[in-house]
């Protein structure tokens, strides 16, 4: 979602040298990005976390940077600036950092509280502090077509025919259990739509939903390709998703993929604000219930899960033929 942000920097400072400092575990994401010269992997979970950031600091001050962006609200992304050098330092005023920003940027605010606010405006927000004008709001993720083929390749090793409609189901959620939807739920779902639609139904999940997937393959009546064993890191799968009819996921990275790509998107939401995810183009499609306890923000309920529990597989089935009828007639354009 920091995407915009990215390509409207690289915009005004057309000729000017950029760095991308990006945690190593998501540095995929953003392989074959036009908007950056070079790319600072920051690795803090390697077991040395100081030794990594002064790494990361000593690599900022060998070049006099006169502008710098930090974009996270941690504390750290705003201390590695400072203490990098970095000439101007851009970010909101939160988390105790205001002191070592040279423009801390009041957080969006109504009525006394902070105001959810989609993160694509969010990040936007400090290039317009910068004197930065946006370059549109819509959310990229380039890969070149070697890429395209390689995933084509994967994906015909699976049995699956990359042109032939295929629907992803993703049940992941990093940020905890409050996100994810039950397992038999899409186990019932993948049922539905390979008995309306005849498609090809894969799973994408990362190392930690290995019980997840494998309790939905087992719990469901249709036959379902695990793609979560093939190798696909964060780069991969933008090509996979981009070769997908349909994805239905809940409201983690792969969602964002779906919206960018133009694949119809069914995002199955719990506990957190869809203020700050969810985007007005025509194929981020939501599926969520106002519960009285939410929406919390938790990471882990600790009442009875309502928010997802009462959410069931057909109401996720209208979502998707929603999106899809959407996709026919050309509406999901941007």
């Amino acid at each position: 979602m920091a995407t915009p942000a990215f390509r409207a920097i690289r915009r005004h400072f057309p000729g000017a040298h950029i760095t991308l400092i990006i945690h190593r575990r998501v540095g995929a994401v953003l392989r074959r990005a036009p908007w950056f010269d070079q790319e600072l992997l920051y690795a803090p979970a390697d077991g040395r976390p100081v030794r990594e950031f002064l790494r990361c600091v000593k690599e900022l001050r060998r070049e006099p940077y006169v502008l710098g962006f930090a974009l996270p609200n941690s504390f750290s992304s705003a201390l590695m600036l400072r203490m990098g050098g970095v000439a101007r330092r851009v970010g909101y005023a939160r988390d105790c950092r205001s002191f070592l920003l040279t423009d801390a940027v009041p957080r969006p605010s109504e009525n006394g509280g902070f105001k959810p606010t989609y993160m694509v405006d969010y990040y936007l927000g400090l290039c317009k502090e910068a004197g930065i004008g946006a370059a549109g709001r819509e959310m990229q993720l380039p890969f070149p077509d070697e890429d395209a083929a390689r995933a084509d390749g994967m994906l015909k090793g699976q049995g699956l025919d990359p042109g032939g409609g295929l629907f992803l189901l993703h049940p992941g959620a990093g940020f905890g259990p409050s996100k994810r939807w039950p397992p038999d739920r899409f186990s019932r779902l993948a049922k539905l739509l390979q008995g309306e639609y005849g498609v090809q139904v894969a799973l994408i999940a990362g190392p930690a939903e290995r019980d997840a997937v494998a309790a939905i393959i087992g719990g469901s009546d249709a036959p379902i390709v695990d793609l979560s064993a093939c190798g696909i890191d964060l780069h991969l799968l933008k090509c996979v998703v981009a070769r997908s009819r349909l994805l239905v996921t809940t409201d983690s990275g792969p969602r964002h993929y779906g919206v960018a790509l133009g694949v119809p998107t069914v995002c199955v939401m719990g506990s957190t604000h869809p203020g700050y995810s969810t985007s007005a183009h025509a194929n981020d499609h939501v599926v969520r219930l106002d519960v009285e306890c939410g929406p919390c923000q938790k990471k882990e309920c600790p009442l009875d899960h309502r928010c997802m529990e009462e959410i069931t597989a057909e109401m996720v089935m209208e979502a998707c033929r929603n999106a899809l009828a959407h996709s026919r007639d050309g509406t999901d354009d941007d």
